[in-house]
Parts: C-alpha cells; sequence; structure tokens
C-alpha cells in the first residue's frame, strides 16, 4: 500500500483553496473526541492490527482497476497507532486516497464486516458519484455525499465483496435482525442474495452502535425509519436512524449497478440544472430511484432530495 504524503494531507486542511473541483475530501464522521477512550491492545475490540490491513486491502485491491479505467490512481493510507475514530477519502484530481485510522478499527461496536462497510463508505465518496459535496471554489467537489457513500456502501460494494461468500453469507441468517430479515425476504427471491442481504444488514447494524456512541444516543433500529423529507439534497452526516436507513436500503435495491460507471463524476464543478438532471438520470440507471417519500430499495429522503421531475423519468 502507498502511503500518503503528510504534507499535501495536511495542506487539505490548512488550506481550503486546494479544495477545488476535482480536489476534495470526506470521512465517515464528524470531528468526535472517542479517540479518548482508544487503546492498542484493548480487549472488546474485534479486529487486530492483521485483519485491519486484510480487510482494506481486499477491498482497494477490487477498486484499483476501476479507478485506472477512470484514469486515477488508488490507494489506500494505513494508520493503526493512530487513534482517531474515524476514516477519509481524499480526492487530488487522478489521486485518489482512503486513509484508514486503527481508532475506528478497535471500537467495541464495530464488527470486521462493519469496519469493511467503513471501507466502502469512503470508496464511495470516490466512486459512487451523483449527489456530490459542494465545492468550497462554488459548484460541486468530485466527492459525493455521506449518504450516497452510505447508499454505495450496501447497494454496491458489499455485494461486489461479499457475493461469493456463500457460507459467511449464510450463518447470517441465525444472527439478522427480525425486521431487516423480513424486508430482505420481500426484496429478494434467491436464497444466496437473502443471506448476503442479511450479512449487510448485520455489518450495518454494528455501524449504527457506533453512530449511536458517538451521538450519545440511544441505537438506532430497523423499523423504526426517519421520517425527514428535506427539500434539498445535504451534503452532511445524516442522523443515525437515517444512515441504518440507508444501509437498508441499498441492502434492499435489487438493481445491478455497473462498476465501470460514475454517474456524474466528470460533470461535477459547476453544476446547473441541465448537468444536475443529466448525472441523476445516470444515477438512476445503476440504482433503485423514487420521486415520492418512499420506495423500497431508495436512497432515503431523510438526505436525499430528487431534482428530476415527474415527466423527465426514464
Amino acid at each position: 500500500m502507498r502511503h500518503f504524503p503528510v504534507a499535501v494531507f495536511c495542506a487539505l486542511f490548512l488550506v481550503p483553496e486546494l479544495l477545488g473541483a476535482g480536489q476534495a475530501h470526506a470521512s465517515i464522521l464528524p470531528p468526535n473526541d472517542l479517540h479518548l477512550e482508544d487503546r492498542i491492545g484493548r480487549s472488546d475490540a474485534n479486529i487486530d492490527e492483521p485483519l485491519f490491513r486484510t480487510l482494506i486491502e481486499r477491498a482497494v485491491r477490487h477498486y484499483q482497476p476501476l479507478a485506472e479505467a477512470h484514469h486515477a490512481g488508488l490507494s489506500a493510507d494505513l494508520d493503526w497507532e493512530d487513534p482517531t475514530v474515524n476514516a477519509f477519502a481524499i480526492h487530488l484530481g487522478p489521486v485518489w486516497i482512503i486513509t484508514m485510522k486503527g481508532g475506528l478499527a478497535r471500537r467495541p461496536e464495530v464488527t470486521p464486516d462493519g469496519f469493511q462497510l467503513v471501507v466502502c463508505h469512503e470508496l464511495g465518496h470516490l466512486f459512487a458519484g451523483y449527489p456530490f459535496k459542494p465545492s468550497v471554489l462554488g459548484g460541486f467537489s468530485a466527492v459525493s455525499v455521506e449518504g450516497e457513500s452510505d447508499y454505495f456502501a450496501t447497494q454496491s460494494c458489499a455485494r461486489a465483496l461479499w457475493g461469493r461468500d456463500q457460507d459467511e453469507n449464510a450463518r447470517h441468517a441465525s444472527t439478522v435482525d427480525p425486521f431487516a430479515a423480513t424486508q430482505c425476504n420481500r426484496a429478494w427471491q434467491q436464497e444466496a442474495d437473502r443471506n448476503l442481504c442479511y450479512r449487510i444488514a448485520d455489518a450495518s447494524q454494528s455501524l449504527a452502535g457506533l453512530l449511536a456512541a458517538l451521538r450519545k444516543e440511544p441505537v438506532p433500529a430497523f423499523g423504526l425509519r426517519d421520517v425527514g423529507l428535506i427539500a434539498r439534497t445535504s451534503a452532511l452526516h445524516p442522523a443515525a436512524q437515517c444512515r441504518l436507513d440507508t444501509y437498508l436500503e441499498g441492502a434492499l435495491c435489487a438493481q445491478t449497478r455497473d462498476e465501470t460507471v460514475i454517474p456524474g463524476k466528470w460533470l461535477s464543478g459547476n453544476f446547473g440544472p441541465l448537468l444536475d438532471r443529466y448525472s441523476e438520470r445516470q444515477a438512476r440507471r445503476q440504482s433503485c430511484f423514487s420521486l415520492g417519500t418512499f420506495f423500497e430499495g431508495a436512497r432515503p429522503r431523510c438526505w436525499f432530495a430528487p431534482v428530476a421531475s415527474a415527466t423527465s423519468m426514464d
């Protein structure tokens, strides 16, 4: 794994003007003080350093050829000793980097599968496409908003990484939350697909526990849906329940995503209404989509607001 130059990493945060349309960064969590609870070797951690590296490297290996197809290079910066409870994605034109911290992997709420969803989320900032975060220079950056990265993690990335792990996937039929199991059974007809959906739901519940610890609030639950209805897509980290809803909807979406397509990626910059709609149209072909308030497998309206009109739907 290549390591990201520290001087460049610092410059991203100290000099906001560097973050243009093709230059941006994002993280799975807002800044937090959970690092104060961290210690290497804690007995309640589910992940050790070798597993930490294996989980990241497996995902990065899968997506490196896809980055190259988009004339970019993908690498990971791994820091097991760093107590920071967060992970980052950095987009510097053709240089795409995910930065993973040991403090997040050591959290007791985080299972190995939950951590791999974190890796998928960071990759989602680079590969998920529309909708994009605003750029500090105006228009939009080249990294996907938080909700879209969550959706990509379960709708596309986890399926790509775990789709062939049939024995491990089947094990989750006995551990999955009953409400999530019912939803998975409605969405998928084949046993293998249902088992994969169960596994993704279990991993999502692991991250829900981390989000609750971060916000010092009750753990969100499947079935307690965030009924928020926003007027404009949010680039911020959604509330914990909204994020759990997003993970589950991604797992329920039966639309197969073409991994070679990043909807709207090279249109990110100074979006106008026309390009917004074009990018959204690309995204519709790759995922489940609804202009209404709820549609199984679609992005939840607690963070996503479509720009298309009903007459512009394909």
